[in-house]
């Protein structure tokens, strides 16, 4: 169950255009999220990212996403048994925000409050 595979990974160009386009969005710092809630499907895609305006050195933006991953990787069990019991499919984006990059601990607290808050609008 801790794995992060291919079909977990938003990677269409429609989709990521939609999720952008007519997505709802929240943020909790340093995290900005952006979602879509789809019917008759079940599962669970993200998007990371953190980009160029806030970390300029493409060492610190691979660091930041390595740390969003495994940290996703780590707390995504009860999204994805929630999407499956409701039969719904979620698909989300989570970019970090802030020029400082967080440790694995706040990271790990924040992703975790921004799952229970996409399981809460299921």
């Amino acid at each position: 169950m801790y794995k992060f595979p291919k079909k977990e990974r938003l990677c269409s160009k429609i989709d990521i255009d939609n999720l952008y386009i007519k997505g709802d969005k929240f943020m909790i710092y340093p995290f900005s999220v952006r979602f879509i809630i789809k019917e008759n499907n079940s599962g669970v895609k993200i998007l990371i990212s953190s980009p160029k305006r806030y970390q300029r050195l493409s060492v610190n933006r691979n660091r930041a996403k390595r740390i969003m991953k495994e940290a996703y990787r780590l707390s995504k069990e009860e999204l994805i048994k929630k999407t499956i019991e409701n039969n719904k499919e979620i698909i989300f984006s989570v970019s970090l925000i802030s020029k400082t990059i967080p440790n694995f601990k706040e990271t790990k607290r924040s992703l975790e409050k921004i799952l229970s808050k996409l399981g809460e609008k299921l």
